[in-house]
């Protein structure tokens, strides 16, 4: 199992959230850790961790960078871990 750190700037918005973590479930993805943190300027910074099959991390990355109110993955960092 691989772990995915995501730091993403996103719009200000109480369902971006939601959104995320829905695209992660969909993905295949297990979120580990979300923290979301406004940063007054109509954007806030969205920490996230998640636990993905390695072959599914690419396409878990381009879904979640895709949806609209993701403007930007800041840092993408991946590490391979035993789960058990």
């Amino acid at each position: 199992m691989l772990v995915v750190h995501l730091d993403l700037v996103v719009s200000d918005r109480p369902d971006v959230p939601q959104r995320v973590m829905a695209t992660c479930c969909r993905r295949q993805g297990t979120i580990v850790a979300l923290t979301f943190t406004r940063r007054g300027d109509g954007t806030a910074l969205l920490k996230l961790t998640v636990e993905v099959e390695q072959r599914l991390r690419r396409g878990l990355i381009d879904r979640i960078a895709a949806l609209v109110d993701v403007r930007e993955v800041v840092r993408d960092r991946a590490a391979l871990e035993s789960v058990g």
